[in-house]
């Protein structure tokens, strides 16, 4: 990280970042090289990412074949204009998406993405199951990064 002033490493700080984004932006790489990005709802807990979404289309045509990803919160955002900067907390990582495919997985997966926004969560069965695609994002290294506050754990 150029700013090594805005560089947060405590784990508790990141994990923080994590709880309080919105959504989480994942970049992968396709089998020709090319660069893809998504922006998706999501869930944190016990170190794992959980995301969810359709059972087909590009992003998994390219996890199939590249499971590796870089992924991006941001959260606290405020513009300062007069300054002609901004205000932020991030955290930018690496890691491996897999699909949940155990159903007691999937259905904890869903859970914990509903908990992320405060929404209701009741068990699906199988059927209602296998309507969705579940995934799980194993962290395997993360940065923070936070900007323009004087206190690290500020929050709005």
């Amino acid at each position: 990280m150029r700013r090594k002033d805005r560089e947060v490493t405590d784990r508790a700080w990141m994990e923080d970042v994590l709880h309080g984004g919105q959504v989480i932006q994942i970049a992968m790489t396709d089998a020709e090289g090319g660069p893809y990005l998504v922006t998706m709802g999501y869930g944190f807990k016990d170190g794992v990412i959980f995301l969810h979404g359709a059972h087909q289309g590009r992003k998994n045509d390219i996890l199939a074949v590249n499971p590796r990803v870089c992924f991006h919160v941001a959260t606290d955002i405020v513009v300062l204009r007069q300054e002609k900067s901004m205000r932020y907390r991030s955290v930018t990582g690496f890691g491996r998406i897999s699909t949940v495919t155990d159903l007691v997985e999937k259905n904890a997966g869903l859970k914990i993405l509903m908990d992320h926004y405060d929404g209701p969560h009741e068990d699906l069965d199988e059927k209602g199951l296998a309507r969705v695609w579940v995934a799980r994002l194993d962290i395997e290294n993360m940065t923070g990064k936070c900007a323009n506050y004087d206190d690290l754990t500020h929050r709005i």
